[in-house]
């Protein structure tokens, strides 16, 4: 009797526990999009930005390159060069200061050009000033020889 009298306890216990209700709601927030951000550079001019003719020993020349950050992504921008034609020993040569807005990012023989990375903010510009020369003791063992290069702008997303 006491085990038929026990199981009516239980049973009665487990409907009690389950009669009770909550109450509930929900909201819905609808239309959630998550798109991943871009890193896109782009440079004016696009071609022919460092072309010199009849640089002399001891002389200098500026030339300005302006970096377009078109994606969507605050972005850090390093420029290097590689040498594509022309004279080995004229290229190595050369000297380069670059300045991205102003402020200096490189200065040095043109044939190791590489920035320190600077930051182009989404849609911004950056003026990038290159100033290239051919050292005084430049000797005429140089006269009339020339190099054709590219110039490379490297981006990767600030981090």
């Amino acid at each position: 009797m006491t085990v038929v009298a026990a199981c009516v306890l239980l049973a009665a216990g487990a409907c009690l526990a389950g009669a009770g209700a909550f109450f509930t709601g929900r909201a819905e927030v609808p239309e959630n999009v998550i798109r991943a951000g871009t890193v896109a550079v782009s440079t004016e001019p696009t071609s022919a930005a460092l072309s010199i003719d009849a640089l002399a020993p001891g002389a200098t020349c500026e030339r300005t390159v302006s970096v377009l950050n078109s994606g969507t992504l605050p972005s850090t921008v390093v420029v290097t060069c590689a040498k594509k034609a022309g004279i080995t020993d004229f290229y190595n040569a050369l000297t380069c200061t670059v300045a991205a807005d102003g402020v200096p990012v490189y200065s040095g023989p043109l044939a190791q050009l590489r920035t320190t990375p600077f930051e182009v903010a989404p849609g911004a510009r950056a003026r990038m000033a290159f100033t290239v020369g051919l050292p005084a003791a430049a000797g005429n063992d140089l006269a009339g020889d020339y190099v054709k290069l590219s110039l490379y702008f490297d981006a990767e997303q600030v981090h």
